[in-house]
């Protein structure tokens, strides 16, 4: 499994988050989608079938959301020790 996350680029209010998510779980592969307000970001959990990242984005922008450009992991030289790299 892996998580893309997938971070909002515009404020958006529950019952977006709510429509976005279940929009999301729609796509064969996606399992589950979580969402977090501090930031506005989406956690779509993925099987090895999963839709790309820009079909992600894509299906997003179909219902207004828009989503912030991708951020490699360590971009910034800091490491939280999450990712396990």
């Amino acid at each position: 499994m892996k998580i893309e996350i997938l971070n909002i680029a515009s404020p958006i209010d529950a019952a977006m988050a709510e429509r976005a998510g279940a929009i999301l779980k729609t796509m064969p592969g996606v399992h589950e989608v979580s969402f977090f307000d501090t930031p506005a970001s989406l956690h779509a959990r993925l099987g090895h079938d999963a839709p790309t990242r820009a079909e992600l984005v894509a299906e997003l922008a179909g219902v207004g959301v828009q989503v912030e450009a991708e951020r490699r992991a360590h971009a910034s030289g800091g490491c939280c020790g999450g990712c396990g790299s």
